[in-house]
């Protein structure tokens, strides 16, 4: 299960599921969380879950900035489009957003290395 954790002055203050394929923030009307907050934009940014296809039963989370007036944010580098990993911040305008992945909280940080092939 996949969640983002609003986060102001250091506490939760709000949780969301991301149990859909797209979970839409902004301002406007439709979208999944919805920020009383000036600094986002209407359609500010999706979060997106695929199918991965490196792991069966494993999603892909990925932000997408939508051409937002104030940039998406991620651990404090501006992003167009970036795959998501357990505890990465993410900043849209002011709003902060903690990214969870319970399997990998589950697992304790375990790290799945794929190796390549030897030329």
């Amino acid at each position: 299960m996949y969640k983002l954790l609003e986060i102001v002055d250091g506490h939760v203050t709000r949780e969301h599921l991301l149990n859909e394929d797209v979970f839409g923030i902004g301002r406007n009307p439709g979208n999944q969380l919805q920020p009383d907050n000036a600094s986002v934009s209407g359609n500010h940014a999706s979060i997106s879950l695929t199918p991965s296809p490196y792991l069966d039963d494993t999603m892909e989370v990925c932000v997408e900035d939508l051409d937002s007036t104030n940039g998406t944010l991620v651990n404090g580098k501006q992003v167009k489009k970036q795959l998501l990993k357990h505890g990465d911040m993410l900043a849209l305008g002011s709003l902060n957003i903690k990214f969870i992945d319970e399997q990998a909280l589950a697992l304790g940080g375990t790290r799945i290395l794929l190796q390549e092939d030897e030329v």
